[in-house]
């Protein structure tokens, strides 16, 4: 399998698995429990709580991912001032992308660690299931 090709599946599987969340103040992914993949990955209960304990550990990153250069309305008071304001919009937009970019980061560490608790078969199961869903 060519490396893009595998770029591509990591990518997909990292998306799909779960779930992504788009804001820093949304659930993140759901819990394991109430994902369906968990009951058709066949998980034993040791996977279950290990992935719920790295799903905790995901959520509380997340929630002190730090909102301090976000200020409320900044964007829409530029916008109804009439006057552009670019050092406004530029700050608002660079604290947004932080925001965003640690909230990422976050959930790509809980992918791989969940990845690290799947076994291989498991692993296959995802990756046959990407492609099926994806020549569907």
């Amino acid at each position: 399998m060519n490396k893009m090709t595998r770029i591509a599946l990591l990518t997909a599987s990292l998306i799909g698995f779960t779930g992504v969340a788009q804001a820093a103040n949304t659930e993140v992914a759901p819990a394991p429990s109430q994902d369906p993949i968990v009951q058709h990955l066949k998980l034993t209960n040791d996977q279950v709580a290990k992935i719920k304990s790295l799903h905790d550990e995901m959520e509380k990153s997340v929630e002190q991912v730090s909102m301090k250069d976000v200020k409320d309305g900044a964007l829409i008071d530029v916008i109804h001032s009439g006057k552009w304001d670019e050092q406004a919009v530029k700050t608002q937009l660079d604290a947004f992308s932080k925001v965003e970019q640690q909230t990422r980061y976050y959930r790509v560490k809980y992918y791989f660690d969940l990845n690290q608790v799947l076994t291989p078969e498991q692993r296959k199961q995802i990756q046959d299931d990407l492609i099926q869903s994806i020549n569907n």
